[in-house]
């Protein structure tokens, strides 16, 4: 997924966290929502923030077909991360869970 805006990483906060609309609701403090990854936001004014996991978090999906997926990127506070230059990728990785 691409925006064709990017965050002001410098705009006090810290992490944001990313909801996408197959993953089953995840324990978000006294809620449940589909919970993708908290992301902690590291780097000096004007640069680049990349993020990568070596190790992919597999969580499981409310349906199993589809030809969208939306993503929000959020505060804490429930508020959007305000999007105002550059560009989101947000790459997904899924594998078939074998039924035993």
């Amino acid at each position: 997924m691409k925006s064709e805006f990017v965050a002001d990483a410098w705009s006090n906060f810290s992490v944001f966290y990313v909801y996408s609309d197959p993953i089953s609701p995840q324990i978000v403090g006294d809620t449940q929502a589909p919970l993708l990854r908290i992301v902690r936001t590291k780097g000096q004014d004007g640069e680049t923030i990349s993020q990568y996991y070596d190790r992919p978090q597999y969580l499981p999906l409310v349906r199993h077909s589809f030809q969208t997926i939306q993503a929000e990127l959020r505060f804490n506070s429930g508020d959007f991360v305000p999007f105002e230059r550059g560009k989101v990728i947000i790459e997904l990785h899924f594998y078939m869970r074998q039924i035993l």
